[in-house]
């Protein structure tokens, strides 16, 4: 039997914390293994025997972002939208949260790390299927609209507060886009 990787559980979070604060650093495009062992005093090799190229590495870590929760369950459509527009609201209006998504800009179409987020996306976004199957079966959302869809109406305008006009995005303002979404999808 092999052992498929040295690193322990604690230096797994340490590794995944390291990359949370590389990516907020210096983005996606610019995250290097080498150098995040450097400066965060971890094994660059042990590192690369449990993940086998960064996009993995990058992956795996922005599939555990601090402060994640289960998917809401509330009964309710309109309160699932609402619940992850302000968890959304939380984590983009924070220091950490702020600097990790502005690490996911793309600055250039034509660079690689434009598949990573696309996956990281897609991986992130089927994590919350779930929300869109129990509303399906309840009858409250459409069977046409892609629960994707569903989620980047959602996000979309709590990012455009946070990251570009700075404006207030407060539960009021969550409400009102959850409403709107939940309009916009819903079978009623």
């Amino acid at each position: 039997m092999t052992v498929e990787h040295s690193l322990t559980d604690d230096d797994q979070h340490r590794v995944v914390a390291a990359v949370h604060d590389e990516l907020a650093r210096w983005g996606i495009d610019r995250f290097d293994i080498g150098a995040m062992a450097h400066r965060h005093g971890l094994d660059a090799d042990a590192i690369l025997r449990r993940w086998r190229d960064p996009e993995l590495l990058i992956l795996d870590a922005l599939a555990q972002r601090p402060g994640d929760t289960a998917p809401p369950d509330t009964g309710s459509l309109r309160s699932d939208l609402f619940y992850l527009a302000v968890r959304m609201a939380a984590m983009v209006t924070s220091e950490s949260g702020r600097k990790l998504h502005g690490g996911h800009l793309i600055s250039d179409i034509r660079y690689g790390g434009v598949e990573i987020r696309q996956s990281a996306w897609r991986a992130r976004a089927a994590t919350l299927a779930v929300v869109f199957d129990r509303a399906r079966e309840r009858g409250e959302m459409r069977d046409d609209v892609d629960y994707r869809t569903v989620l980047e109406l959602l996000f979309a305008p709590i990012n455009m507060r946070a990251m570009y006009t700075g404006e207030l995005v407060d539960d009021a303002y969550c409400q009102t886009v959850a409403d709107l979404v939940y309009c916009a999808v819903s079978t009623s």
